[in-house]
C-alpha cells in the first residue's frame, strides 16, 4: 500500500481499515435483529477456504433467485456478482477491487445497495451512481485473493501455493478492453468520495492514498452487452417488494416476453448515447443520464438485497409452528412448495385492457415516473392505475374523451403509440405524458391551479425506440397562464406543453409548441405532433438530458395507433397525498352516473330548432356553458 498511518484501532493499511469500516457499517447501519439474520444466511452457505468463509457466484445467484441464462437473458449473473466483487472492496477500490464475498465485503455491499449508506455517502446517490458505474465498468481486473495472504506473500511469510490456493472468480476477468479517452471526462467528479465514516477512523490519508491511483476506470466506459444484462434483470424485479420471493417475477418466461424485455432494454441504452465513444457508455453520460432521465432505474437492487437481512431459518412464527405440529402437519410440510402467487400489479380492472402497458413496459415507466414523494418510485409508493380513455375502447371522439377524462379528479397518465407518418418504418413509437393537475371542462377558463413544493412536476416522454425524459420545469413562472401543462379543446385537440393564443371568434387559435418540448393531438385523434428542443427553459418541460445546445431541434409526427389515459389513484396510507386513493375511484364513478342521467335528460331538451329560435340558442348555451355538450368550435377550450 505505501502508507504508513495508523488510527485508534491499530489498523494502517487499506485491508486493515476495510475490514474496520465494515464492523463500524454492520453496527451502525443494521438494527441487532438484522445482523442476526444477515449472518444467519451468509454463514450457512458459505464455503470455506484455509479458514475464510466466503460466497461464489454460484452461491449468491441461488440465493437471489437471480435467473440462469436463457435464449435472451443472457444470464446477468456473473454481472451481479461483478459488482458485489468491486463494492465489497468499498472505499479501496483501486487498491482491493475485485475482492472476495466475505462477511465483511457483503456487509458493505449490502448498505450501498439498500441505501443505508445516510452515514457513509455525504452525496448519497451522486456517490452511489459512480460507485455503481465503476463496478460495471469494462477495465482488467486482476484475481480476487485473501487479503492477508496477499500481505504476508509480500512481506515473505507466505508462500506461492498459499496465495496461488486462494478463491477466485468464477466468472471471467472483465470483457474486452478498449483505448481510454479523456474527451468526456468531467474535472469536477476528479474530488474523492466524502467519508464520515472513515474521517471518524482518523484513516483520511490511507483513503486518498489508494484514490491517488489513476483514473482509468472513469476514462473507460460500461460495454452495451453488460449493461444490458443489468437492465433487463432490473426490468423483471423492478415489482419486487422486500422479502417478496424473487421466483415470481424471474420464472416461466416465453420468447416473446424476453425478446419484449430485451426491446425495453435497448430503448433505454439508447438514452446513453453508446454509440458516440468506442469504449460504450461514457461516466459522464452515464451520471448525467441516471440522475436527469432515469432516477430510480437501480431501485429493484433495495428490494433484491433486503434478502440479505431475513432468514427463513430465524422466522419465529415457522419454528413456533412447527413446535406445535403433529406428525400429519409435518408429513405436509414436507410437500413440495406450493404454486408461487401471480405476480403484483398496479393496473386496476376498468372498462378497458391496456393495448400499450404490459409487466415491461410499467417497469420502464417505474424508472423515473414521479409519485407523490420525491424519494420513492411507481411500484414503493403503493399507487395504482385505474383505467380511465381508450380509443381502442371508447372510440376517437373528442366528445367522448371529454366524458371520461374530465371527471377524474386526480393526476393522470397519457400515453399513445403509433408509427412515425410517411415511414415504411413500422417500429411503433411510444410517448406519454404525466399530468400532475386534473383536466378541466372545455368551457372552463385556462387557469390553472397553482403548485405547491410538494406537487410532484410534470413530465413529457419517449418510450420507444429512445427512452427520452423531458422533466417539468420548476422554474416556469405561475403567472404565465398561456402555457398550461396539458389542454383540451374539442375545436383544436389535445395540447400538451404548449403555448394557447387567446380565444377569438374571427379565426381559429391553434395551440404553438413553446419551450423545450410539446405534444399536439388533432381535434380527430389521428395524428399525434412530439417536439424536442435543445433550449428553452421558459416552457413547462427542460430540455432532454441526452441533448446539448448544438443540437437541432426534432419534430416527430406519428399515424396514431392508440392513446389512452390512466388515472393516478394515491395509495391511501401515503402521508403526501391530499386525497385518499379510494375516493378518486369512487368520485369518478359517482360523476360518471351523473352524466349518464344527464345525458338521459338531454334527450327531453328540443335543441334542434332553426338558428333564429332565441329559445333553442339559450338552451344550447347554457349546455354549453355547463360543458354537458361540446362546444362545436365556438368557444375556447379548457387547459390543466
Amino acid at each position: 500500500m505505501g502508507a504508513a498511518q495508523s488510527n485508534e484501532h491499530g489498523a494502517s493499511t487499506a485491508e486493515e481499515l476495510s475490514y474496520v469500516l465494515a464492523e463500524r457499517f454492520a453496527t451502525k447501519c443494521f438494527t441487532p435483529l438484522e445482523l442476526t439474520h444477515f449472518k444467519d444466511n451468509f454463514f450457512s452457505r458459505a464455503a470455506e477456504q484455509s479458514g475464510l468463509r466466503y460466497w461464489n457466484e454460484q452461491t449468491l445467484s441461488d440465493f437471489l433467485a437471480i435467473p440462469d441464462s436463457q435464449d435472451l437473458f443472457l444470464d446477468p449473473g456473473p454481472v451481479i456478482f461483478r459488482m458485489l466483487s468491486y463494492l465489497g472492496s468499498f472505499p479501496f477500490q483501486n487498491t482491493l477491487a475485485p475482492t472476495v464475498l466475505t462477511f465483511e465485503a457483503m456487509v458493505k455491499v449490502v448498505v450501498l445497495l439498500t441505501e443505508r449508506y445516510g452515514k457513509v455517502l455525504k452525496r448519497g446517490r451522486k456517490d452511489r451512481i459512480k460507485l455503481i458505474f465503476g463496478s460495471l465498468a469494462d477495465v482488467a481486473r486482476r484475481p480476487p485473493v485473501y487479503a492477508a495472504a496477499k500481505e504476508h506473500g509480500a512481506n515473505g511469510d507466505a508462500t506461492t501455493e498459499e496465495a496461488e490456493s486462494a478463491p477466485v472468480q468464477s466468472h471471467s476477468l472483465g470483457f474486452s478492453i478498449d483505448e481510454p479517452t479523456n474527451d468526456e471526462y468531467d474535472e469536477d467528479e476528479d474530488d474523492d468520495l466524502a467519508l464520515a465514516a472513515l474521517e471518524s477512523l482518523d484513516a483520511i490519508e490511507v483513503f486518498k492514498h489508494d484514490h491517488r491511483v489513476d483514473k482509468t476506470i472513469y476514462e473507460t466506459g460500461i460495454s452495451t452487452d453488460t449493461f444490458r444484462r443489468l437492465l433487463m434483470l432490473l426490468l423483471v424485479i423492478a415489482p419486487l417488494r422486500p422479502l417478496e420471493s424473487v421466483k415470481i417475477y424471474t420464472s416461466d418466461f416465453d420468447g416473446e416476453r424476453m425478446e419484449a424485455i430485451r426491446k425495453e432494454a435497448d430503448n433505454i441504452i439508447a438514452a446513453f448515447s453508446p454509440e458516440k465513444r468506442d469504449v460504450g457508455i461514457s461516466y459522464k453520460s452515464f451520471a448525467r443520464t441516471i440522475s436527469l432521465s432515469l432516477p430510480y432505474l437501480f431501485d429493484p437492487l433495495t428490494a433484491l438485497f433486503e434478502h440479505m437481512l431475513f432468514s427463513k431459518n430465524l422466522d419465529l412464527s415457522q419454528r413456533r409452528q412447527k413446535g406445535l405440529a403433529t406428525e400429519t402437519e409435518e408429513e405436509d410440510a414436507e410437500k413440495p412448495d406450493e404454486p408461487l402467487p401471480p405476480p403484483a400489479t398496479i393496473t386496476l380492472p376498468g372498462s378497458f385492457e391496456s393495448a400499450i402497458l404490459n409487466p415491461t413496459v410499467v417497469s420502464h415507466l417505474s424508472f423515473f415516473l414521479p409519485s407523490t414523494s420525491p424519494t420513492l418510485n411507481l411500484f414503493r409508493s403503493g399507487i395504482k392505475l385505474h383505467p380511465v380513455f381508450s380509443t381502442n375502447a371508447h372510440g376517437s371522439s373528442l366528445t367522448s374523451f371529454s366524458h371520461h377524462v374530465m371527471t377524474w379528479q386526480s393526476a393522470t397518465l397519457l400515453i399513445l403509440q403509433g408509427t412515425e407518418e410517411g415511414s415504411s418504418d413500422e417500429t411503433p413509437i411510444t410517448l406519454g405524458a404525466y399530468i400532475p393537475q386534473t383536466w378541466k371542462s372545455p368551457s372552463s377558463s385556462t387557469s390553472q391551479p397553482s403548485s405547491t413544493k410538494t406537487d410532484p412536476l410534470p413530465c413529457l416522454f419517449q418510450l420507444s425506440p429512445k427512452h427520452i425524459l423531458l422533466s417539468g420545469n420548476p422554474y416556469k413562472p405561475q403567472s404565465n397562464q398561456n402555457t398550461p401543462t396539458a389542454y383540451f379543446s374539442t375545436k383544436t385537440g389535445i395540447a400538451i406543453g404548449c403555448q394557447i393564443p387567446p380565444p377569438s371568434r374571427s379565426n381559429k387559435a391553434n395551440p404553438k409548441p413553446h419551450g423545450a418540448g410539446s405534444l399536439l393531438i388533432d381535434s380527430d385523434m389521428e395524428t399525434a405532433t412530439f417536439l424536442t428542443a435543445p433550449i428553452g427553459h421558459d416552457g413547462v418541460f427542460l430540455p432532454p438530458s441526452h441533448t446539448s445546445a448544438e443540437d437541432a431541434p426534432t419534430t416527430v409526427k406519428l399515424d396514431l395507433w392508440t392513446l389512452e389515459i390512466w388515472g393516478i389513484v394515491p395509495n391511501p396510507e401515503d402521508a403526501f397525498s391530499t386525497e385518499p386513493g379510494s375516493s378518486a375511484v369512487e368520485m369518478q364513478r359517482a360523476k360518471w352516473e351523473f352524466e349518464a342521467r344527464e345525458a338521459e335528460r338531454r334527450r327531453n331538451i328540443n335543441i334542434k330548432a332553426g338558428a333564429g329560435d332565441s329559445a333553442a340558442e339559450s338552451a344550447r348555451w347554457l349546455l354549453e356553458a355547463a360543458g354537458i355538450i361540446g362546444d362545436q368550435g365556438r368557444h375556447s377550450g379548457g387547459s390543466v
